[in-house]
């Protein structure tokens, strides 16, 4: 939504808009972090195999700035697969798109798709930047 300011103050006659209406627009915004997630649409029967692969594989997250944290995520049952998620937070945007362009995600990624499909289609990318983050101040911090 935007907002004008007083006509008048820009040589118009009237208070409605007019040519010279300034915008008024709210300021860039800083995001806490930046939430990475591939869907995964794995195949009835895969379930354990898809989990094996993930829990075996190399992981290079670490070695970048801005990593934060990853979740594998296990969700819904459909008719034909079961949802999962890969969930990776991330300080930045930016951070993340470093790492899509390391040798690290090159080493990590490198023997995706050399086994059997194990889920249907490609994964689904999503990105998400954080708007706002609550914390349960009464939780004790699980890392501690």
């Amino acid at each position: 939504m935007f907002r004008t300011r007083s006509a008048t103050t820009h040589g118009c006659v009237s208070s409605a808009p007019c040519a010279r209406t300034a915008i008024i627009r709210a300021p860039q915004r800083s995001y806490e972090m930046y939430i990475a997630m591939n869907r995964f649409k794995v195949i009835k029967g895969n379930e354990g195999e898809f989990e094996r692969r993930w829990l075996g594989r190399d992981t290079y997250l670490d070695q970048l700035p801005g990593f934060v944290e990853f979740h594998l995520l296990r969700g819904p049952e459909r008719g034909d697969h079961t949802l999962y998620s890969s969930h990776t937070v991330w300080e930045t945007k930016d951070a993340f798109e470093n790492w899509t362009r390391s040798e690290q995600f090159r080493a990590s990624h490198r023997t995706a798709g050399d086994n059997k499909p194990l889920h249907l289609g490609h994964p689904e990318f999503e990105g998400f930047e954080t708007i706002q983050t609550l914390k349960n101040k009464h939780a004790q911090d699980a890392a501690a």
